[in-house]
């Protein structure tokens, strides 16, 4: 008998703790799941509504749209302790006694955060922006709350801590709409400075897509040769192709009037 009233006493308990905590439980899986739907169906919200307007910048769109996401999973993760019996007063407690500890631990991680908050307030520069930083050059697909995206040239997507992005410089050429483009030509010593200066000046105006021209002479003076230097402004995204289509056409005209100097040459 006494062995049989153990046995009952141990289920009865067993019955009562899954009684009352089995259903702490399952209200807790069921909060957690719907505050995480909550959390994207709310990004998602707050995302198409600011994105109807284009007085909002994308890059606000995105930091408030993740900011309502993570309150709404911070309040998810209070009423999961609520649920528990964990007073929420207490939770804060202890969080602010370990703030000091994590802030000490995070502080990379706390110093992108900062960041991201002053890239989205002052917006140095935007969402679309061509940039270079840290040796890496690329356009700005997103800017989180902790990291900003860019793609490079070449496709690669390249993830760059905010803290980068806002305590070094950062370089944006795409804010302004021209380029100066600059082009290098070794000519021999023996070569006419004033024609080789003719010629390009020539090629140069013909080109209705350069819309100034900055400075065309002499860069350097070495034994032998010179290097003849052309400096124009253009649009910037036609500056790539101006650069390619203007160094065939000074080549073109420096080698098709090479016979003609050396039959001058040989006549004197």
């Amino acid at each position: 008998m006494h062995f049989e009233e153990q046995w009952t006493n141990a289920a009865n308990t067993l019955v009562a703790l899954i009684t009352t905590y089995g259903l702490r439980v399952v209200g807790a899986i069921v909060i957690l799941a719907a505050g995480w739907m909550a959390s994207r169906l709310l990004y998602n919200a707050v995302e198409r509504l600011l994105a109807r307007t284009q007085r909002i910048d994308r890059t606000v769109t995105l930091f408030l749209a993740n900011a309502a996401r993570y309150l709404v999973l911070i309040l998810t993760f209070s009423a999961v302790l609520s649920t528990f019996g964990v007073a929420t007063t207490s939770f804060v407690a202890v969080i602010g006694a370990l703030g000091i500890a994590v802030g000490l631990a995070l502080q990379g991680t706390l110093s992108s955060l900062s960041a991201g908050i002053m890239l989205v307030l002052f917006r140095p520069f935007h969402i679309g922006d061509r940039i270079e930083a840290g040796g890496i050059v690329g356009t700005v697909r997103e800017i989180n709350l902790f990291y900003s995206e860019l793609d490079t040239d070449d496709n690669v997507r390249v993830i760059f801590p905010n803290g980068k992005l806002w305590g070094e410089i950062v370089k944006v050429p795409s804010r302004n709409d021209t380029e100066r483009v600059e082009l290098k030509f070794t000519r021999p010593a023996s070569d006419d400075l004033e024609t080789a200066i003719a010629r390009a000046q020539e090629l140069v105006d013909k080109d209705r897509r350069i819309e100034r021209v900055a400075q065309i002479g002499v860069d350097t003076v070495n034994d032998g040769n010179y290097v003849l230097v052309i400096r124009a402004w253009v649009a910037r995204p036609q500056a790539m192709q101006v650069r390619f289509d203007l160094n065939r056409a000074v080549k073109e005209e420096f080698q098709r009037r090479a016979p003609q100097r050396e039959e001058a040459r040989a006549a004197d």
